[in-house]
């Protein structure tokens, strides 16, 4: 199952966010028959997008998260709501580019770097939160860290990673370690050192576990448990919601679409799950 710990170390001077976000990667890597670059890439954004639902400031809270890099992958978009559910897609989950010189994947060159990152977060007030900021680089983490320091002023350090092998996605998952007031420099120091040692976050994870992570790298840190969260892959797509993008169409597109194919046919992007209505049904939608 996979898991958020949230904590803080160096007597609340500094906040650690350690995410497992590996089933919800293998199993978005499966429903939308990624390649293993687009899987590397949306297993990063689906992490930042649960780091950013753990933090909705109510109980039906909501977000999304458009990532446009001008790259080959295309658009990236995660959604999720309270409770720790996400979901997204890659506008090209077959993306494939030749590894970097180093033989990793290359992510930066599959999302691109020539765009922003915008996030949208509704926390039922009047108006949706609404934050952007240019890419850095299309690797994601830098690009991540860059919009929380920007929109939202939060100076952070992020690693986020994906590990696939020839089976799909063996591990994924993320670390954000934020900088609290009355942290000093020996303190940041010893935060950048960690950093670095868990820059390949994945496979840490995939080694050690995420309970196990915390408490190695920063049990002796006096560090605090503030909560550990279950994470879960889940779209909220509904048969109601779909009728109201088909009522959006309008009656005389959508009857031209029947009569010219024989079916009004939408698909989920989040989960490719159809919804399929015949004439007599869609002529009922305006009927109601």
């Amino acid at each position: 199952m996979d898991k958020i710990i949230k904590s803080v170390i160096f007597g609340k001077k500094a906040r650690i966010t350690l995410i497992d976000s590996t089933e919800a990667a293998r199993k978005a890597a499966e429903l939308h028959g990624l390649s293993p670059l687009a899987a590397a890439a949306l297993g990063r954004a689906l992490t930042a997008g649960a780091y950013i639902g753990t933090n909705l400031k109510t109980q039906k809270g909501s977000f999304s998260m458009i990532i446009k890099g001008g790259g080959p992958l295309g658009n990236i978009v995660v959604a999720g709501e309270s409770g720790n559910k996400i979901r997204g897609f890659a506008a090209n989950p077959l993306v494939d580019l030749p590894p970097k010189k180093n033989g990793k994947l290359d992510v930066g060159g599959a999302v691109g770097n020539n765009g922003s990152i915008t996030v949208i977060k509704d926390l039922g007030l009047k108006r949706p939160y609404n934050g952007t900021c240019e890419l850095v680089s299309g690797e994601i983490a830098e690009d991540f860290a860059y919009y929380l320091l920007k929109s939202e002023g939060i100076k952070s350090a992020v690693n986020l990673g994906v590990r696939v092998n020839s089976e799909g996605v063996a591990a994924a998952g993320g670390i954000i370690a934020e900088a609290l007031p009355g942290i000093d420099d020996n303190m940041l120091f010893i935060l950048e050192d960690i950093m670095s040692n868990l820059a390949e976050i994945s496979s840490v994870l995939a080694e050690k576990g995420i309970d196990e992570v915390m408490d190695y790298y920063f049990g002796h840190l006096d560090a605090e448990i503030l909560s550990k969260e279950s994470l879960t892959l889940e779209c909220n797509c509904s048969e109601q919601k779909i009728k109201n993008i088909v009522l959006g169409l309008g009656q005389k597109e959508a009857m031209d679409i029947v009569d010219e194919i024989g079916k009004l046919e939408v698909c989920c992007q989040f989960c490719n799950k159809k919804y399929v209505y015949n004439k007599e049904e869609v002529r009922k939608l305006w009927e109601k």
